[in-house]
């Protein structure tokens, strides 16, 4: 079991913001039924669905609602006999009735459950303690698949996931639309949730961006694209679906690959293709007598692959003939460009090929590629709008994309959304007073304004020592080189600047010069391995430097990954890579100076600034490690079977100034950390070692977990936590139940949103003020949690950091002490606190720095494997770098920090 609220947190300014939720409302006594839906053979997701759109025509499951996967949920009991069963038969849309041939599937119909919503509401309305409700989660998922029917249901949506996108092209909704370049756009949207709440239910809605194809033709789109890469190109259209227009009536088709020289092998007369990605002159197949056409294309006959029936005197039988010529004959009004290639509808075993100019993109075709950095920014500057035009979105265009206005939805059955969002409580707490030095080097406190604060004319709480460092200037033929007798007398401003800031800096290597290397654009074998020979060459030295300020000419992804890679795993030198143009810029230089100092000195050891310890709660007195756990996942285009990476960083004193880190990589999409046992241990060494002692207690900010794998951290994590700490602490502590442990679940991927309900409590981007916090109104009472929002964000609407305690022995029942009133003050306090302390920018951070630190880690770790996290679409096109796979690039059991690295800050 969860710990339950410990009482609402009343510390703050009390205000009130609108949430981004509409008030779901249930007819008395309401009560709806679900069944089990059950096919056999199960077929694919599409085809699974046009199965269960053929059952609804039938009149006994008129006006059901479904998921279109597994459940349907209807307002009464239907009137069909206990394990309902029938047979269908398998026919398109548009079709009257299947053909002789066509796939029959059972569809079984069985299960019927009563879900009854007025009972849950009543449940969440309660006051006082109640007992549990063990349907609880079932009947949400009824809810969250009867809610979407409407958006899901309707052919002028696109939906993936629970999100879902209008794809009217109409004028009026040209506003949710925007072209990304490279052939793709991005539609604006909608995500829709069923919440429980104190009071009842929710209905949490919230503005979404997805990116999509441009609807064109593919000749027209394939030029966008980059038709000229084949292998990405296949990646990018695989299992996108096309109009097919010179045939009628129009069909449907799916994109399964590109015409490769594999498709039909087993075929007597298999196609001829020439190469991945050929084009229509590059494709033949057989055209045989004895085959009947099925309109699908070229290729593909009822008998065997590779036949297609003639028709007509010019067309010769029982031969090959290319795709180029068989439409030039069959089709003469169809011209056909050889140079875009063939895609296949088919199977690998019975392929059907089209050419690029008879396919057109349909609507709402989903992409998952990585953006290119200009599509990036294009998307970044379509999806951030102010707070106010996202609320105005999802009462207007939200409620009308997803069926939520009455007159619109037929599916309602007895459930009713509330006109506008819901006004909840909120507090605004005050923001802690910050530790640094002055320039004589005593105490000074730095105050925030706006959620910032200002470096000016003072020195860090604890300076580093750099030792021996120097810089490395990267020049390429992609711009204008760098000059290095500017570059090198701003290095000599930076490091006065250092010393300034207290950093000891005046280790700097002058003899012999700096080294100046250049790299030519879009080699990055090349590159990556004359990067690895000059860290090589300056590790082998005499002076042998432990930093490198690394001057990129331009900000490249692949050449950063090299940098760090090397330097962490292979060489352990510290760098910090600057751009040569705001390094050089005279203009607010002192401000990058500054922001880059941060990060020297967090790696040589040192400490930023600290809070007074009364504002760090039970963590002030020395006795608590906080730890920070995330995961990262591979993305869209990562490589097939990349791993998962683990990354864990812990505190080393009550300072909270150093967060040295490990990590570890495990099977990919794995969401539990497998070897944390390890990983745990090996902080408990660092802070034993540190303060000559073992902490007394553990608070973990756990990040990177979805909410319905909370208790997964219980049952499969918290065993190996507690294992490490029966492997640390000695026999007698862990008999007196040491440590004692917490764990608060962390993390920013969700979907609520606050706005300021009157413009005094708004910052100035229009979001609610830094140091809002709700524990009210959109959380449940019986539990642990709340929604903090400590920075100031400059652009778009803020994200909350949402907070939930699934384990405490630390905090409940020990003193609190004033102003402080109870122990969900305490927690939110340290929390909101903690926010200030992210040793890499001079302002709150939005989530809290063991969680912070830990993504940070995970991030660097994607460094490390490139090939895996993030391959490049040109290895597989014989390019320089295709060498990268042949030992120059790292694999998951090479990548190890460097010793003299292992225990710093080296991922900051």
């Amino acid at each position: 079991m969860f710990p339950q609220r410990p009482g609402h947190g009343i510390q703050g300014r009390l205000i009130a913001v609108y949430a981004n939720y509409f008030k779901l409302m249930a007819q008395d006594n309401l009560s709806l039924t679900r069944y089990n839906v059950e096919v056999n053979p199960l077929p694919p997701g599409r085809k699974l669905r046009r199965i269960l759109q053929i059952l609804f025509e039938q009149p006994e499951f008129s006006g059901v609602a479904t998921d279109f996967k597994t459940l349907i949920i209807s307002r009464h009991p239907l009137d069909i006999p206990d394990g309902y069963q029938t047979s269908i038969a398998y026919r398109t849309e548009g079709e009257d009735s299947p053909s002789p041939n066509a796939a029959r599937f059972t569809v079984r119909v069985v299960s019927p459950t009563p879900i009854p919503v007025s009972e849950l509401v009543r449940y969440l309305s309660a006051i006082g303690p109640s007992p549990t409700f063990p349907e609880k989660e079932e009947l949400l998922n009824a809810l969250n698949a009867l809610l979407p029917f409407y958006p899901v249901a309707h052919d002028g949506v696109s939906n993936v996931g629970p999100k879902h996108y209008t794809i009217d092209r109409s004028p009026r909704n040209q506003h949710n639309r925007h072209t990304l370049g490279g052939g793709i756009e991005s539609l604006r949207g909608f995500f829709q949730s069923v919440r429980p709440a104190t009071g009842g239910l929710l209905l949490n809605v919230n503005v979404a961006h997805g990116i999509f194809l441009e609807p064109e033709s593919l000749d027209i789109l394939f030029p966008r694209l980059g038709s000229g890469n084949k292998p990405t190109l296949q990646k990018k259209m695989r299992l996108g679906r096309v109009k097919v227009t010179h045939i009628a009536p129009k069909k449907i088709k799916t994109i399964l690959a590109l015409a490769q020289k594999e498709d039909g092998r087993k075929d007597p007369h298999p196609p001829q293709v020439a190469l991945l990605g050929a084009g229509p002159k590059d494709v033949r197949f057989w055209l045989g007598e004895d085959s009947s056409k099925d309109g699908d294309g070229t290729g593909k006959g009822k008998g065997k692959s590779g036949k297609l029936k003639p028709t007509g005197p010019a067309l010769s039988t029982n031969t090959y003939i290319s795709i180029f010529d068989y439409f030039r004959i069959k089709y003469p009004n169809i011209q056909l460009d050889g140079k875009f290639p063939v895609v296949k509808v088919g199977t690998l075993d019975r392929p059907s090929y089209l050419p690029a100019e008879v396919c057109e993109v349909l609507l709402g075709q989903v992409i998952k590629r990585r953006l290119s950095p200009t599509q990036t920014q294009e998307m970044i500057t379509f999806a951030c709008r102010k707070p106010w035009q996202n609320g105005e979105s999802i009462i207007g265009d939200g409620k009308a994309t997803l069926g939520l206005n009455p007159s619109s939805n037929p599916w309602t059955m007895g459930i009713q959304v509330g006109r506008g969002l819901i006004a909840v409580a909120a507090r605004l707490l005050l923001p802690p007073a910050l530790r640094y030095k002055d320039l004589s080097n005593k105490d000074m406190m730095v105050h925030l304004k706006f959620g910032l604060w200002n470096m000016a004319n003072t020195r860090f709480h604890t300076a580093g020592n750099l030792g021996l460092w120097t810089y490395l200037l990267i020049n390429s033929n992609r711009g204008r080189p760098s000059d290095p007798k500017f570059v090198h007398q701003t290095v000599m401003k930076y490091k006065t600047f250092l010393n300034r800031a207290g950093i000891k800096a005046d280790g700097f290597i002058n003899t012999p010069p700096p080294p100046v290397i250049n790299l030519r654009d879009g080699e990055e074998a090349a590159n990556h391995i004359m990067i690895d020979t000059m860290l090589a060459r300056m590790h082998a030295s005499a002076s042998k430097p432990k930093f490198i300020l690394v001057i990129l000419l331009y900000n490249d992804v692949a050449m950063y990954n090299s940098i760090k890679a090397l330097a962490d795993t292979k060489h352990g030198m510290h760098t910090v890579c600057v751009v040569v143009q705001k390094f050089l810029k005279e203009q607010r230089q002192e401000q990058y100076f500054g922001n880059i100092s941060l990060k020297f000195n967090l790696k040589a050891g040192g400490i930023n600034y600290t809070l007074d310890p009364s504002k760090l709660s039970i963590v002030g007195h020395g006795k608590t490690m906080l730890v920070g756990l995330d995961v990262t996942y591979p993305s869209p285009g990562s490589s097939e079977g990349a791993p998962s990476g683990v990354g864990i960083v812990a505190s080393v004193d009550s300072t909270l100034g150093q967060w040295p880190a490990a990590f570890a990589f495990q099977e990919g999409r794995k969401e539990m950390v497998t070897a944390l046992e390890d990983l745990f241990l090996s902080r408990l060494r660092i802070w034993e070692k540190k303060k000559k002692e073992l902490p007394e207690n553990i608070i973990i900010y756990r990040d990177g977990v979805l909410e319905g794998q909370y208790q997964q951290i219980l049952d499969l994590e918290l065993p190996l936590i507690r294992s490490a700490c029966k492997q640390a602490y000695p026999a007698a502590k862990t008999k007196a139940r040491f440590p004692k442990l917490a764990i608060i679940v962390c993390g920013k991927r969700h979907h609520i949103r606050f706005y300021p309900m009157q413009g005094a409590e708004a910052d100035r981007s229009s979001n609610c003020t830094p140091g809002t916090i709700v524990d009210r109104g959109v959380v449940e009472v019986r539990a642990w949690d709340f929604f903090l929002q400590p920075h100031a964000c400059l652009q778009g609407t803020a994200r909350p950091g949402h907070y939930y305690v699934i384990l405490d022995e630390v905090l409940r029942g020990r003193p609190v002490k004033a102003p402080l009133q109870n122990t969900a003050d305490a927690l939110e306090e340290l929390t909101h606190n903690l926010c200030h302390l992210f040793g890499r920018a001079t302002k709150a951070v939005s989530l809290c720095p063991p969680a912070y630190y830990a993504d940070l880690l995970c991030t660097r770790l994607r460094c490390y494997l490139p090939n895996e996290f993030d391959p490049n679409d040109s290895l597989a096109t014989g390019s320089v770098s295709s060498s990268m796979t042949s030992g120059t690039r790292q694999t998951v059991r090479d990548v190890r920090i460097a010793e003299n690295l292992k225990d710093s800050m080296f991922y900051s």
